[in-house]
């Protein structure tokens, strides 16, 4: 993943010598996300949505392509229902689910890939599609102590592809993450955060 990261911000920089023109600013966003598990496993989760700030920088190389590197501070509410009964038996019991409330939050690190299909003097559209690496700094104490076989991964990667449209110094992204990696295990149950990001930023230059 490092290597991948290191690739991915030096075809950024190389980008910059060519580039006909660069944005920077600021910009915060709401996540819509989902968690899924087998219905016969015992375990249920119920993400609420998230929250993030950060900056990104927006680099053209040419008219029409560019690249967008980010990075944001996210923060997001689980809720697990758990059968411990169930992880340890193979079987479902009501009286033997726990309810664990834990707070997912995290770096995030998307890399877009983008082309503007409208350029307008006051507005443009856009499409764009690239990774996400998330490194989470989340502890998850209570699933760690209480559940038997949980495990949280520090580290993440995703896909993302979407549609923004710019107008004056304002850019509204709308956009789906669908994750390569899994961000939780507990026994052979494996889950992931796939879902929705809508973001609104503020372009300082």
């Amino acid at each position: 993943m490092k290597k991948i990261s290191l690739l991915l911000c030096a075809l950024a920089l190389a980008g910059i010598s060519y580039a006909q023109s660069f944005n920077f600013g600021l910009k915060a966003g709401l996540s819509l996300s989902d968690l899924s598990y087998n219905q016969e496993s015992g375990i249920s989760a119920k993400a609420n949505p998230g929250f993030s700030v950060g900056a990104f920088a927006r680099v053209y190389i040419g008219d029409k392509f560019y690249i967008q590197p980010e990075v944001a501070y996210s923060f997001s509410k689980i809720e697990f229902d758990v059968n411990t009964e169930n992880l340890i038996q193979g079987t479902v019991v009501d009286e033997n689910t726990k309810i664990f409330n834990e707070s997912r939050q995290g770096v995030s690190i998307p890399v877009l890939f983008g082309y503007r299909l409208l350029n307008l003097k006051v507005a443009n559209l856009r499409v764009f599609a690239g990774p996400e690496f998330m490194i989470s700094t989340s502890d998850f104490e209570e699933l760690t102590k209480n559940v038997e076989g949980f495990e949280s991964k520090p580290f993440g990667v995703s896909g993302m592809a979407g549609i923004g449209v710019d107008a004056l110094m304002l850019s509204l992204d709308v956009r789906y993450a669908y994750p390569f990696t899994n961000d939780f295990v507990i026994g052979d149950q494996k889950s992931n955060f796939q879902g929705w990001v809508v973001s609104l930023a503020w372009k300082i230059f």
